[in-house]
């Protein structure tokens, strides 16, 4: 969560995709309040902290860069297993190890390590080491970073983190998987905090939450968060959400999830850098500003791929086709109206998608999205994709400021999804009227034409029909990049951004998505395919 707030209490409702239900409203940290209510050793600190008749002992970790604080006795106590007798207590010898192994793969992905706390004023834990208090939450939440002090103004901050005691009643298959994901988590709040500590909720934890993903896929906490994002599309990534509704900021490790597989880590790892560089900018601008000079692309272009990808979740992934672990993701919910449709004052909110559902089968089927006059049709994106319930056909994309026009082939579809994007990284809603027709109706306002001769093209063949995110013809009906959706080699360095147009490679064989689905379907169904290189859609 954000920093100084408990995190998550991890609860999985129902069947199908787990849906993690939060019980804290995520605010922004104020450095040096934590600093004056004192550490929870102390008895003026928040709860949760150690009761005074509780004696504290600390244990340095292998890699000597964490001290992990905790009791034998009263309700902060922690399991005393101690399996190879040499005094310390299992679970605080897994947590110092596991925090080891967090910190030294944040370094490795380029990443800040939070300063020392060595000059924080008052009890600092008693060196200069990252402190772990293990207290008892009493399962009103799990875990939580909380920033002390700066070092420069508002920007390389440092802090402590607090950490569920004993785990006992919150359902985690293992306490070394309940500690991996704190840590991976709530240690990547302290890594920002090295950088810029107020990014708002949603870049917050939506990069925590990529970041245990990025940890170790294994975990499916991200997986367990996707529900957040993909129920409300709608939601613009550019408002925080509160009260209820934070939850959606962890969905938001979705956007973050493309970022890097599309991109590579090292586009992340160059927000938090910018962030110190522009202290007063809000995290799309800066996305924004990095794909433009690092990445030959931009915040909107990024947007609409990543909306793209967000129609193959669930039971709709489709090998090839947009994210590594798509079939462990919720699905998409959409919006179902009949054909034709016409959706007049439509209201589309920057950096969101409104996604509709009509039925396939037909020839063709057409929609438009005709805004409302003199409204700026830049980073306005209109995505028309044919679908079956486990498969992604094909999609096709177009962008303004050309006029949003697009039509798919849809014979073998079930279903047809239509999707408006604003992908702007800052603004209000627009408005507009979106049209829907399929072939034979009388629909003046999305007539049927003639197809073109790359119209609806498969997804997961060399040309998926879709935006090329940050290449020069971006933005046209057919920009698709050569390696639109076809399966690619597993990457384990983060990509440097290519100086060549798209940094396409030549691709396979003509097999269509459709095809490439039904051969490989069955084989790749329930299996968890290998995290790709960044690709295009």
């Amino acid at each position: 969560m954000a920093p100084g707030v408990p995190a998550l209490l991890l609860l999985l409702t129902g069947a199908g995709t787990p849906h993690r239900l939060l019980h804290e409203e995520a605010v922004a940290p104020v450095p040096g309040v934590v600093a004056e209510s004192g550490r929870p050793t102390s008895a003026t600190a928040p709860a949760p902290r150690f009761e005074p008749t509780e004696t504290v002992e600390s244990a340095v970790s292998e890699g000597h860069r964490f001290r992990v604080h905790f009791t034998r006795q009263g309700p902060n106590a922690v399991p005393l297993a101690d399996v190879d007798g040499n005094g310390v207590p299992d679970l605080v010898e897994l947590v110092g190890r596991t925090y080891e192994r967090v910190a030294t793969f944040y370094v490795d992905l380029g990443f800040r390590l939070p300063p020392d706390d060595a000059t924080t004023p008052g009890d600092n834990g008693g060196d200069g080491r990252f402190d772990v208090y293990l207290v008892d939450f009493a399962r009103r939440g799990d875990g939580a970073f909380r920033m002390e002090t700066c070092l420069d103004g508002a920007t390389r901050c440092t802090g402590y983190m607090l950490q569920e005691n004993d785990f006992a009643g919150y359902g985690y298959p293992s306490d070394q998987e309940a500690v991996e994901i704190l840590a991976s988590h709530e240690f990547f709040h302290a890594v920002q905090a090295a950088y810029r500590p107020n990014l708002g909720g949603i870049a917050s934890e939506g990069t925590a939450v990529w970041a245990t993903e990025r940890f170790e896929p294994a975990l499916d906490d991200l997986e367990g968060f996707t529900r957040y994002y993909l129920e409300s599309p709608d939601r613009g990534l550019l408002t925080d959400p509160s009260g209820p509704s934070v939850g959606f900021s962890y969905g938001a490790g979705l956007f973050f999830q493309f970022a890097g597989e599309r991109y590579g880590d090292a586009l992340l790892v160059a927000l938090l850098e910018e962030s110190v560089r522009q202290p007063e900018a809000r995290w799309p601008l800066l996305l924004d500003t990095v794909l433009r000079r690092d990445f030959a692309s931009s915040f909107d272009a990024a947007f609409a791929q990543f909306s793209a990808w967000n129609l193959g979740t669930g039971a709709r992934a489709t090998p090839g086709y947009g994210y590594a672990r798509a079939e462990g993701y919720a699905p998409l919910v959409t919006t179902a109206t009949g054909l034709p449709a016409s959706l007049a004052s439509m209201r589309v909110a920057g950096a969101s998608s409104r996604i509709f559902e009509v039925a396939g089968g037909a020839s063709f089927v057409s929609a438009t999205f005709e805004p409302e006059t003199a409204t700026d049709l830049a980073a306005l994106s209109l995505l028309v994709a044919a679908v079956t319930d486990d498969a992604v056909l094909r999609v096709v994309q177009v962008t303004g400021p050309e006029p949003l026009k697009a039509q798919v082939a849809a014979h073998d579809a079930t279903r047809v999804l239509v999707a408006v994007v604003d992908g702007r990284p800052q603004g209000l809603g627009r408005y507009g009227q979106l049209c829907i027709a399929a072939t034979g109706q009388d629909a003046a306002c999305a007539p049927v034409l003639p197809p073109p001769p790359d119209a609806g093209t498969d997804a997961g063949t060399q040309d998926a029909g879709t935006v090329d995110a940050g290449t020069q013809d971006a933005g046209t009906v057919d920009a698709g990049s050569c390696d639109a959706g076809r399966p690619q080699e597993p990457i384990d360095e983060p990509q440097e951004p290519s100086e060549s147009d798209g940094g396409c490679q030549a691709a396979g064989g003509p097999l269509s998505g459709a095809l490439i689905a039904l051969l490989l379907g069955r084989a790749l169904r329930g299996r968890r395919r290998s995290r790709p290189s960044p690709r295009l859609m």
